[in-house]
C-alpha cells in the first residue's frame, strides 16, 4: 500500500510543480493573496499547510488515480487519512525547500520543466486518442486474417521408452506386446531423463521434437504403441496416451481482447500522425556529432586508462 500512496503523492507532487511552474516565482505577498484570495468552505477542507489548504476534492482527484484492483481499499477513512497526512507531509517539505530557494536552483528548475513537459505530453496523448473507436467490421476482418493467433494446435500426450540398439528395442516391444508395463519398463530399461517419470513426455505440439520420432507420434491413434522407431537419439518405442485435436476460439471469446489491440493500433496511429503534422511546423534536429564524439571519446579514454602491468609488450 505504502507505494501507492508514495506514486499518488508524486503525480500531485508534479501538478503542483506544474502550477508553480506556471505561475512563475511570485513574491510572500503575491503568493499570500493568490493562495488566500478565494473564500473556501470549511466544511470542504481536509487539511491546511500554512495558507494553502487541501480540500475534500483535491484528495478525491488523488484518490481517483489509484488502480482500479485496489479502490474499495481505499474507501476507507482509515486509509484516505493516511494518504492525506502523507500529502501534508509532502506540502509542507515543499515549502520549506522553497522558503530555502531550492526551487530556484537550475538543476530543480530543469526538473520542474521536464515533469511538466511529460504531463503535457501525456495529456496531449490522452486528448488525441480518447475517442480512437473500433468498428466490429475492423474487429470480424481481424480475426478471419490471425486464426492462427487464436488457434491451439493438435497436441498428444506420449510416453517412450529410449535404448541404444535395434536388438534391445526389439526385444522391449516384445516384453510390452506380452503384457508388461510400460511405464515400468521405461524406469529400467530407457536412457532418456524421462526414464524416471516412466517416459512420460507430457503434452507436444508440432515442432518441439526429433522430426522422425514427431512424424511417427502424430500418426499414431490414442493409446496405440509404435514399432520401433529409429531417430537421431536411437531406438524409440512410442505410447500415445492421450490426443487433443488442433481448435480454434470463437470471435466472441476473443473479441475484446482484439478491440483493444485495434484500438491500440489505432492510438498509435494518431499520435505518429500528429508527430508528423508537429514536425511540419516546427523545426526539429539532433546533433548526431555530438554522441558520436562520445562514442569516440569514451574509447580514447578506454584506451589511455588501460593499466600498465609493468611487462615489455613487445615480449
Amino acid at each position: 500500500m505504502k507505494q501507492i500512496v508514495v506514486l499518488l503523492l508524486a503525480s500531485m507532487f508534479i501538478l503542483c510543480c506544474c502550477t508553480q511552474a506556471q505561475e512563475g516565482p511570485k513574491t510572500k505577498e503575491a503568493s499570500d493573496t493568490l493562495q488566500t484570495s478565494k473564500a473556501v468552505d470549511d466544511q470542504h477542507v481536509v487539511a491546511r499547510v500554512g495558507d494553502a489548504v487541501i480540500l475534500d476534492s483535491d484528495l478525491d482527484a488523488l484518490l481517483a488515480n489509484v488502480p482500479e484492483q485496489y479502490r474499495e481499499r481505499y474507501k476507507s477513512p482509515k486509509v484516505q487519512k493516511e494518504v492525506l497526512e502523507r500529502l501534508v507531509d509532502v506540502k509542507m517539505l515543499a515549502w520549506e525547500a522553497r522558503k530555502r530557494g531550492l526551487d530556484a536552483k537550475p538543476e530543480v528548475k530543469l526538473k520542474i520543466e521536464y515533469l511538466i513537459d511529460q504531463i503535457l505530453a501525456k495529456e496531449l496523448e490522452a486528448d488525441v486518442t480518447e475517442n480512437a473507436a473500433v468498428e466490429e467490421d475492423e474487429i470480424t476482418a481481424y480475426y478471419n486474417d490471425n486464426t492462427d493467433k487464436f488457434s491451439t494446435p493438435l497436441r498428444i500426450k506420449v510416453r517412450h521408452i529410449l535404448v541404444d540398439t535395434q536388438e534391445e528395442a526389439v526385444d522391449v516391444l516384445g516384453r510390452i506386446q506380452k503384457g508388461e508395463d510400460f511405464a515400468e519398463l521405461a524406469k529400467t530399461l530407457s536412457k532418456c531423463p524421462s526414464a524416471k517419470k516412466g517416459g512420460d513426455l507430457g503434452w507436444i505440439s508440432k515442432g518441439r521434437m526429433d522430426p522422425v520420432f514427431e512424424k511417427a507420434a502424430f500418426e499414431m491413434e490414442k493409446d496405440e504403441i509404435s514399432d520401433v522407431v529409429k531417430s537421431s537419439f536411437g531406438f524409440h518405442i512410442i505410447q500415445v496416451q492421450d490426443k487433443k485435436p488442433a481448435t480454434v476460439k470463437e470471435l466472441s471469446e476473443v473479441k475484446s481482447s482484439i478491440e483493444r489491440i485495434l484500438k491500440q493500433e489505432s492510438m498509435e496511429d494518431a499520435l505518429e500522425q500528429l508527430k508528423a503534422k508537429i514536425k511540419q511546423e516546427i523545426t526539429i534536429s539532433i546533433n548526431e556529432e555530438h554522441f558520436t564524439e562520445d562514442v569516440d571519446n569514451q574509447s580514447g579514454n578506454t584506451e589511455e586508462a588501460a593499466p600498465d602491468n609493468g611487462e615489455d609488450s613487445t615480449q
